[in-house]
């Protein structure tokens, strides 16, 4: 099953986010917009992982975050992504303990490595995904700074992802307790 850990947003950062980002009516035709509903910080993307391999899954991400970075995450920004040949619209989030999280978050993916071998080793861009283009169309360097959005994140969970036509959706599978 097709898998990730990932931080969902509140639905008061949500809506500020909704609120303070406008996309040109020109630009809507080539965007697929991801859902609201779904926003989320994906902490480490697993890819296929065996359905027999779950639990020692969800065990490994356990002991990993035994000790989880404190803080808060702050959405920092609304821009085109990656620099190079863009194709998401995301918003960039800083965390408070950043070394704290980059370090916890390679412990997961160093952890969970021969039961997700698909894992995606890049290193790891705190975002949320709001747009991708279509017909991978290139989009404009574009940024927004923001400012006062942010949140404490109380857990963490391990979603499954089905891709479907309409879009990904993702199903909870497991909640990892953060900031206590």
């Amino acid at each position: 099953m097709r898998c990730f850990l990932g931080i969902p947003l509140p639905a008061d950062c949500r809506d500020a986010i909704k609120s303070a980002w406008h996309v040109q009516d020109n630009e809507r035709s080539f965007l697929k917009f991801t859902d609201p509903g779904q926003w989320h910080v994906t902490l480490a993307f697993f890819g296929e992982v065996d359905y027999d391999h779950m639990i020692n899954l969800v065990n490994l991400i356990s002991r990993a975050l035994e000790v989880p970075p404190q803080g808060s995450l702050k959405i920092q920004s609304i821009q085109s992504f990656p620099t190079k040949r863009p194709k998401l619209y995301v918003a960039k989030c800083e965390p408070e303990q950043k070394q704290a999280w980059y370090q916890t978050i390679e412990d997961i993916k160093d952890m969970s490595s021969l039961l997700a071998p698909q894992i995606d080793r890049k290193p790891w861009t705190p975002h949320v995904t709001l747009a991708r283009t279509k017909q991978n169309k290139i989009l404009d360097e574009y940024e927004m700074p923001l400012e006062n959005i942010g949140w404490v994140p109380e857990f963490a969970t391990l979603f499954r992802s089905e891709l479907t036509p309409q879009g990904p959706h993702y199903t909870p599978l497991h909640e990892f307790r953060l900031n206590n």
